[in-house]
């Protein structure tokens, strides 16, 4: 377990680099390399790997949506470590394909770091801060729902990932960035409903 949690992407994406060197990582495995106390960097998990092309392993978006559900539950409830079904942590995801997908987003993820820092502060203070947790929350919800329609669960994925960036970071422009992904979600459920 790390000792203290990562305060930047690159940071986390070090910490899921550490276990990535194994034929099968396991999400017990992730858990224990980011830290049980790391419920923000945690949430972003997740996130990022449904984001990347891992999400069109089928069932990936069913796990990362029950996992971001639970997660922003708790930090609604201000839980202080993380909890997750045994069943979700013995969960695994291929050693190789996670590496793969760590090293091709290295590139965005030191732009991102490069370029975030504290804006719209406004936007973290209470009541204002549960906006982002509470739309993480009902993405993961709907994640394991929209496996069913191609593309939409990744898209939720990305606004999940901005929110979480936004808490991470304390940047606000993260959290007005997550809106456009939610809105692309609205329209491409909306043409297959239509």
């Amino acid at each position: 377990m790390t000792s203290q949690q990562p305060r930047t992407l690159g940071e986390l994406a070090d910490s899921i680099s550490s276990v990535s060197d194994r034929d099968k990582v396991s999400v017990d495995e992730i858990v224990d390399a980011v830290g049980h106390r790391s419920l923000v960097p945690l949430l972003l998990v997740p996130a990022l790997l449904c984001a990347t092309p891992l999400s069109g392993i089928p069932g990936v978006s069913m796990v990362a949506g029950v996992a971001i559900a639970i997660i922003s539950f708790q930090l609604l409830m201000s839980v202080e470590q993380v909890w997750l079904p045994r069943r979700l942590l013995r969960q695994t995801v291929d050693g190789k394909s996670l590496d793969k997908a760590l090293r091709s987003a290295r590139p965005v993820i030191s732009w991102i770091d490069r370029h975030s820092h504290n804006r719209l502060s406004v936007l973290f203070h209470r009541p204002l801060i549960y906006l982002p947790v509470m739309l993480s929350l009902l993405s993961g919800m709907m994640m394991p729902f929209l496996e069913f329609i191609p593309f939409s669960s990744s898209v939720a994925a990305i606004g999940v990932s901005f929110l979480a960036l936004s808490l991470l970071t304390r940047d606000g422009l993260f959290f007005l960035l997550a809106l456009l992904p939610y809105a692309g979600l609205g329209w491409l459920i909306g043409g297959r409903l239509l």
